[in-house]
């Protein structure tokens, strides 16, 4: 019994820092209706500036290329005074990003805000590796040290009894703050009623800013307090948003105690899973890896589908749109105009632009996935690159143990990630908005967690060689002797992400598109008028599910080796912020993703040959990202470039039908007028 208590305690140190850090989250939501993924991020760049000012007397700017650092004493500073300057930076760090950025996106939806959040995550990650590079840094401990032992239990490290009473300490204050103070009812009341609120002459962008100065304040304090009890990179403390917006999520987005609980819950009860293989020495040793880490997100996600009822929602918001449609008006002629560009591109371009523009058409065909799902049906997702992931491994083994040709590897391959898909959108029944992006992303740090750490079904460390594709004796790798890439791989996988795309837009142009708009604009109405709306969530999962993993295949048959950490969690981020800049509501949005905006893309790899971008690659995408959501929240291929625009224009009168796809005005998402529209309302409102 005693080992159990002892595996228990072990977890109060990282509990502390869940609940600091979920408590902060608590107060962004309650405060401005944000719930923001960049929150681990913040925690980690105030943890290295505590680290400049304890070892080098260097005060950290959050930028590159300008000196991003101020010297003051040139040697360590104490560690109280570098714990205290730590603290009072994370107050003006968090007045900064509430001015910059969200207090201009008050108004906007709240995928748009998780968007801009994305955007803030990637960049300060990206600052993060440039600054002070990926090496792992540790620092003397700050709490006293040593062991605690009672009542027979082995010792347990001091500092984290000393860390889990301070977070039951400031949670208790922050409770007590928003419960008995004025500030506290003020927040209350302009969560609930800005307008009221204001006729009262309180001022919601006041509280709010207050409220997000204080949650980043929390979450550095989070930061620089772990920072001694484990080790400082970009990742580690990025990855804690995971668990943290499971507690936040259980606890609704109100109960400081209830996510502080959930916190030190959900931590507990991953160091006692790690007495698994002592309990049960028969299990594999590919599930004693797995199921430690993935068992308390598993119990998350089922928590918050069969017993929460999701977040509150925020009281008067303003008037909050969906990002705007495209209506695909020739898609055939469209489609064989970008054809034979690309075939002509893919013969002309050297090897790497080349594998560049093959990357961008299985980019493509994965953010087709997105703009069905979220674009078409408002429903969010973030294990897309998850179902790519398990395709693209199930590819191998097809080919390499089941001996199946191409192209059935693809179609099988794909398909297998259909009834996952709908698995993941089982909570869309229950849960909508950010409710859904938060169980979805729990969803996908299970998946990726158990392929990364079973070895025998995904290769491990070294991956899975992915067998080369050919029909009816036509080689169609990428990659033959000294060839590569081949043209005949590109061909390929141009027809089927044109193919694709094709069916998309079909889908756009027909009867259950128009039902998937319906229940987009508005699902109550869309519930009045006959439409069956969990019926058509999870088509809507499941055929993103098979376009993803459609996606996953070609990505497999390129790279030629398929390793689960190509598929990770915060791949599924970036592609959903990615497709959103570029445009998520129209097919040729994820055309603009794909090949514009993509990691290892067209256009990026051009501009890195020609301006050597490679190494900021990930600062200007988290910076492009956050300035589109609050400048251009409907996207690039909603608003193109005056070059593009002008080209269309030209080419529109030439082509049968039109040329691509027009604007089709969103529907409100809120309104009374929504309330009372019909199908036939909502289809003409759209063509």
């Amino acid at each position: 019994m005693a080992s159990y208590v002892f595996f228990l305690l072990l977890g109060l140190g990282s509990g502390a820092v869940f609940a600091l850090l979920s408590n902060g989250l608590v107060l962004k939501y309650r405060s401005s209706g944000v719930v923001d993924f960049g929150h681990g991020a913040v925690a980690m760049f105030i943890a290295y500036v505590y680290l400049g000012l304890r070892t080098y007397g260097k005060l950290e700017l959050p930028w590159v290329i300008i000196p991003h650092a101020i010297t003051l004493t040139g040697e360590p500073i104490g560690t109280a005074l570098s714990l205290i300057a730590g603290l009072i930076y994370s107050l003006a760090f968090g007045a900064a990003l509430y001015y910059l950025i969200y207090r201009p996106m008050r108004k906007s939806t709240q995928l748009i805000r998780v968007c801009a959040s994305v955007g803030t995550m990637l960049y300060l990650q990206a600052v993060a590796v440039l600054n002070f590079g990926t090496t792992t840094i540790s620092t003397s401990a700050i709490l006293p040290s040593g062991s605690v032992q009672v009542l027979g239990i082995p010792p347990i490290p001091a500092d984290y009894i000393w860390l889990a009473g301070i977070a039951i300490v400031l949670t208790a204050s922050v409770a007590a703050l928003y419960r008995l103070t004025r500030f506290g009812l003020a927040t209350r009341a302009a969560a609930d009623n800005e307008h009221g609120a204001s006729l009262i002459g309180l001022s919601a962008d006041r509280i709010a800013a207050g409220n997000w100065i204080l949650a980043t304040f929390l979450a550095g304090f989070a930061g620089i307090m772990i920072a001694p009890l484990s080790t400082v990179n970009p990742t580690s403390y990025t990855l804690f948003i995971v668990p943290v917006l499971g507690c936040a999520l259980i606890a609704r987005f109100r109960s400081f105690g209830i996510a502080a609980a959930a916190g030190f819950a959900l931590a507990m009860l991953q160091t006692e899973l790690a007495k698994l293989p002592s309990i049960f020495p028969n299990l594999s040793p590919d599930l004693q890896q797995a199921l430690p880490p993935a068992l308390p997100f598993v119990l998350v996600i089922t928590t918050m589908v069969f017993i929460s009822r999701g977040v509150g929602a925020r009281g008067d918001e303003g008037s909050q749109h969906n990002p705007s449609l495209g209506y695909p008006r020739a898609p055939y002629a469209t489609t064989a105009i970008v054809f034979v560009p690309c075939v002509i591109a893919l013969l002309l371009f050297d090897a790497l632009l080349g594998q560049a523009l093959m990357y961008s058409l299985g980019f493509v065909c994965i953010a087709l996935s997105v703009v069905v799902l979220t674009g078409y049906v408002g429903q969010v997702s973030l294990a897309q690159m998850s179902f790519a992931g398990l395709s693209a491994i199930l590819l191998t083994h097809l080919t390499a143990n089941i001996g199946v040709g191409f192209p059935f590897t693809v179609l099988i391959a794909s398909l297998a990630a259909v009834p996952l898909g709908i698995a993941v959108g089982v909570p869309a029944l229950r849960l909508r908005g950010v409710n859904l992006a938060v169980v979805t992303l729990a969803t996908a740090f299970v998946i990726d967690d158990v392929l990364t750490d079973w070895p025998s079904f995904a290769g491990g460390l070294g991956g899975l060689k992915v067998p080369k594709p050919s029909l009816f004796g036509l080689d169609l790798a990428i990659q033959k002797g000294n060839s590569y890439p081949r043209v005949a791989f590109g061909v390929m996988a141009l027809v089927i992400v044109s193919l694709v795309g094709l069916m998309v837009a079909r889908l756009r142009r027909g009867p259950t598109g128009r039902t998937m708009i319906a229940v987009r604009s508005n699902e109550r109405a869309a519930a009045a008028a006959g439409i069956d709306v969990a019926r058509t969530k999870l088509f809507a999962f499941a055929l993103s599910a098979w376009i993803a993993g459609i996606g996953g295949c070609l990505l497999a048959y390129q790279v030629q080796n398929v390793a689960p950490g190509e598929f990770s969690t915060f791949t599924s981020l970036g592609l959903l912020a990615v497709v959103m800049v570029a445009g998520i509501g129209r097919i040729s949005g994820a055309v603009v993703a794909g090949i514009m905006l993509s990691a290892n893309g067209l256009l990026v790899t051009f501009l890195n040959v020609q301006l050597n971008i490679g190494r900021y690659q990930e600062v200007v995408a988290g910076l492009a990202l956050t300035l589109t959501a609050i400048a251009n929240p409907n996207g690039i291929a909603a608003n193109p470039p005056p070059p593009l625009v002008w080209a269309g224009r030209w080419l529109a009168p030439r082509i049968p039908g039109g040329w691509g796809e027009r604007a089709a005005p969103a529907v409100a998402s809120s309104t009374e007028q929504a309330d009372l529209l019909t199908v036939k309302e909502v289809d003409e409102a759209q063509v």
